[in-house]
């Protein structure tokens, strides 16, 4: 199993577009058990990974709740760095 951080990443070889709900929905089944499995962590790694020119932002929704949801995508470079130093499989 890849590491959270690495899995999170690993999501958007399959999402083209994705926020920090549907990137938990989609590694729910084998990391939930995980201390750090929070929407906390997974909304700072991707903000991490925006930083660092991995993600870049996609959009942006507000729910019924008036809670906002920021939607990413790999860039190019992204693309670039999960194929050099992040196996399809493990």
């Amino acid at each position: 199993m890849l590491p959270l951080n690495y899995a999170i990443l690993h999501c958007y070889r399959t999402l083209e577009t994705a926020d920090a709900d549907q990137i938990m929905e989609s590694l729910k089944a084998d990391y939930e058990r995980s201390r750090s499995f929070r929407k906390k962590t997974v909304v700072e790694s991707l903000m991490t990974a925006k930083e660092n020119g991995i993600l870049e932002e996609a959009g942006y929704e507000a729910d019924a709740g008036g809670g906002l949801h920021v939607f990413y995508r790999l860039t190019d470079y992204g693309k670039e760095i999960l194929d050099k130093y992040i196996p399809i499989t493990v």
